[in-house]
């Protein structure tokens, strides 16, 4: 055997006696064996989890579309009843004024996009209809499953999802039997909905769940795709028995989550819902692989971590271990004792500048960053606790305000009909008018408090379509010019710019901004005072000026005055009517809009209050 095998059989024979080199060998074995261990256990328990959280997050998500869908086919079957139960028979002669009834109804809850139409005993044709749709007024409807049921059932039903005659695209239809005092049917009262209404399930069919997962909704009683966020689908009938396996066991009435293949082969994590209402359930639903994309992530990131943790591992111990075990005792039975409590944390002494010097440097500095991050955090932890503080205060005061508004209505309305209930008074015309004149300012204030609590979380609900606030501006003076002159006040329009302004945003929204800002001053104004009314357009903005006389708010007032519940002195109060929420409203509101309202003096020696929304100059006024 020649001599330079001979001594590397010999440095091989010491290295396997050498602790370093048993060491380094153990720490590669440790560094694989984790590896392995990770790969076996962490895999399938964070799948196990995944599948768990996205099964639930998916059902909750689910949920809350179902109940946002069953709410609205409740709001509009309801609102079909009420109608129904209001429209007044005598105008089933009258073509022209039903028309306008159903028109003046329309335009004020305008629930039904394609409108309501009024069809006659026999189902041949319509006795009226808003708005009037080219060829619908003659189809002959006695053979629609919604006709019958309602001449049947006497009560609002809602009909199968179908393709609309003269309109041809995706509806629903909700009809109403309109009785007489017999309880007969005379009619037939229909309301018309688009099902991708921007109202209706449009937002349903808009939103994807993840890049390529959505909704499906789904009638079992008609077979039908009724909404889906592929549009193909829509009115699309369902897959055949066998095809989907969890889409079978959701027909027979299974509702929860699950993993299916679909009917194109693509593995899918679904969550399915029921809408009471109406018989249908809901599917959310979403691939596998995109829901379970950090498996995939998670074993390359283990792979990456574990390939430099091991590299790191054995290049630390070659370079260390041979200088680290002398010097490293007594830092280390320091250290244990500090650990296992018997000495305070402290620093530990530096005896040499090599390795170990630097480690115990090290364990030094971390020492004193634990003593730093230990002081930050409590003073976090005061800090989070003042702040909890200030929100439980804020959320009680506005509970004790949100109270004390209601209370005073509820108890008008109490004291009212315990006085029927005693015999006090009788329920006559002017008791019952009492009674709805309180009943609609609950009804308003809980409205306000509703878009107030909206606004909070940014859910308020707010169109933007081109409008021309002026025009809105000019109809809603028009309304409050005879309760002005009621209340001895002048109403003065001033200054219009030369040219026509359009914005994008919510007309009915801005006409109840309008309205709270006029109704403000009727409250507040002294009799035979004034309101000024002024526009301009200045830089693309439009500023309308509303300024009244007296009396005015204090300096320090101002800044408040658009504060929920923020009432100024007794000359502004509530025994004038105000919530004290109007101006936070209308504040909300504008914002939403992308403008602004604020509060300033008036030369008139009211206030002025000055809108501001973004605009584009129109046609020529």
């Amino acid at each position: 055997m020649t001599k330079p095998v001979s001594r590397l059989l010999t440095w091989m024979k010491a290295q396997s006696r050498s602790l370093v080199t048993r060491l380094i060998l153990l720490a590669i074995f440790m560094v694989l064996l984790g590896f392995l261990i990770r790969i076996a256990i962490l895999i399938p328990f964070i799948k196990d989890k995944l599948t768990e959280l996205s099964a639930s997050r998916q059902l909750s998500i689910a949920e809350y579309v179902a109940k946002d869908i069953d709410d609205k086919i409740k709001e509009r079957l309801s609102l079909l009843e009420n109608l129904a139960a209001r429209l007044p028979q005598g105008l089933l002669r009258d073509p022209v004024r039903l028309g306008e009834w159903l028109q003046e109804r329309h335009e004020t809850y305008p629930k039904f996009s394609n409108g309501l139409i009024v069809v006659a005993r026999d189902g041949r044709g319509s006795l009226g209809e808003y708005p009037v749709r080219p060829g619908r007024g003659g189809l002959d409807f006695s053979q629609s499953d919604w006709f019958q049921m309602a001449l049947k059932d006497k009560r609002p039903v809602m009909g199968q999802p179908t393709r609309g005659r003269a309109s041809q695209e995706p509806l629903i239809i909700m009809a109403a039997p309109l009785l007489d005092s017999k309880g007969e049917v005379r009619a037939v009262l229909a309301g018309v909905t688009a099902i991708g209404a921007p109202d209706f399930l449009s937002q349903m069919q808009e939103t994807h769940i993840g890049k390529t997962g959505g909704f499906l909704l789904i009638s079992p009683r008609d077979n039908l795709f009724v909404a889906a966020t592929n549009l193909e689908m829509v009115l699309k009938p369902l897959p055949k028995p066998g095809v989907n396996l969890l889409h079978d066991r959701a027909m027979g009435g299974y509702r929860g989550t699950g993993i299916t293949i679909n009917a194109f082969g693509v593995e899918e994590l679904s969550a399915m819902v029921s809408v009471p209402s109406t018989g249908w359930f809901l599917v959310a639903r979403l691939p596998t692989k995109e829901a379970f994309a950090l498996i995939d992530e998670t074993k390359v990131f283990l792979f990456k971590n574990m390939t430099l943790i091991g590299l790191f591992a054995v290049s630390f111990l070659l370079y260390l271990l041979p200088r680290v075990f002398r010097q490293l005792t007594l830092a280390s039975k320091q250290i244990h004792r500090m650990a296992e409590g018997d000495i305070a944390l402290q620093p530990v002494p530096v005896v040499s500048k090599d390795e170990v010097g630097n480690l115990v440097e090290g364990f030094n500095i971390l020492v004193k960053r634990l003593e730093e991050t230990t002081a930050q955090k409590q003073a976090e932890q005061r800090l989070r606790l003042s702040e909890r503080e200030r929100m439980e205060a804020s959320l009680r005061q506005w509970m004790t305000d949100t109270s004390h508004e209601l209370r005073t209505p509820v108890s008008v309305i109490r004291a009212q009909i315990e006085a029927i209930q005693d015999g006090i008074h009788k329920a006559d015309a002017q008791t019952l008018d009492v009674l709805h004149r309180e009943t609609m300012g609950l009804s308003h204030l809980i409205d306000d408090l509703y878009a107030l609590a909206r606004s909070d979380v940014g859910c308020l609900d707010i169109l933007h379509v081109p409008l021309a606030p002026l025009d809105i501006l000019e109809d809603v003076v028009s309304a409050f010019s005879v309760r002005s002159a009621e209340a001895g006040l002048a109403l003065d329009w001033a200054g219009r710019p030369g040219q026509r302004p359009i914005t994008q945003g919510d007309p009915a929204r801005l006409k109840q901004v309008f309205s709270n800002l006029l109704e403000n001053t009727l409250r507040y104004t002294d009799r035979g005072g004034r309101l000024r009314i002024e526009s301009a357009i200045l830089a693309e903005q439009l500023l309308i000026y509303f300024d009244d006389t007296p009396p005015g708010v204090p300096d320090e007032a101002l800044a408040h005055l658009f504060e929920r519940f923020f009432r100024v002195d007794a000359s502004r109060s509530r025994e004038q009517g105000g919530s004290g929420i109007g101006l936070a409203v209308s504040l909300s509101l504008v914002e939403a809009m992308g403008g602004s309202l604020k509060a300033q003096h008036s030369d008139l020696g009211g206030v002025r209050m000055v809108l501001s929304l973004p605009c584009k100059v129109g046609e020529t006024a």
